[in-house]
């Protein structure tokens, strides 16, 4: 794994609720901070369901967790989406037609959600996770959205080879978002 912290062990989600709630801590926890803004409370409640929800019907469904000990401090979710599927649909709506014919394949990957702790931001932890999540994926290509104000994280994804597609698309009635997207071996 690269990440500076040796101690650090990336499992699948064990699949239980005690994990599922303790990963929904943290996801409420950090997109409650700006840019985001999210209400806590609400995410405590939409975010598993929408994990159990994920984890029924997308292919390729994967929640990685990084852990020391008991400790829970960072996550990926990512699913593979395709016609049909909320998230492909709407990028097939927005992007342009060529970025659309470059990026938007009929199969791909979406990482979701890359969360990590406060306490662990830029120890490796964030790359090791984006990585292990997108080994051994049967897709030609990856994409993520991020705030363009979330400038953190887009640091983070170039530095992975990540590239800007669409800087502001209007996926949903939120703000825009910026679309990445990598190519995959």
């Amino acid at each position: 794994m690269a990440c500076d912290d040796l101690s650090v062990n990336i499992e699948h989600w064990d699949r239980t609720d005690d994990q599922l709630i303790r990963i929904a801590e943290l996801y409420a926890e950090a997109f409650a901070e700006p840019p985001y803004g999210d209400d806590r409370e609400r995410s405590l409640v939409e975010f598993p369901d929408r994990v159990r929800h994920y984890a029924e019907v997308k292919p390729e469904f994967r929640l990685l967790v990084a852990t020391e000990g008991q400790a829970l401090f960072g996550f990926v979710l990512g699913t593979g989406i395709g016609p049909g599927d909320w998230w492909w649909e709407r990028l097939n709506t927005v992007l342009d037609t060529p970025t659309r014919t470059e990026w938007l394949e009929p199969q791909q990957f979406s990482v979701a959600e890359l969360v990590v702790s406060p306490t662990r931001r830029r120890s490796g932890v964030g790359r090791a996770l984006m990585h292990r999540v997108l080994v051994g994926l049967p897709y030609d290509s990856a994409l993520l959205a991020c705030y363009p104000d979330a400038v953190a994280p887009q640091r983070l994804y170039s530095s992975l080879g990540w590239v800007v597609i669409d800087p502001h698309a209007r996926v949903s009635e939120t703000q825009p978002t910026q679309i990445m997207g990598i190519r995959l071996p």
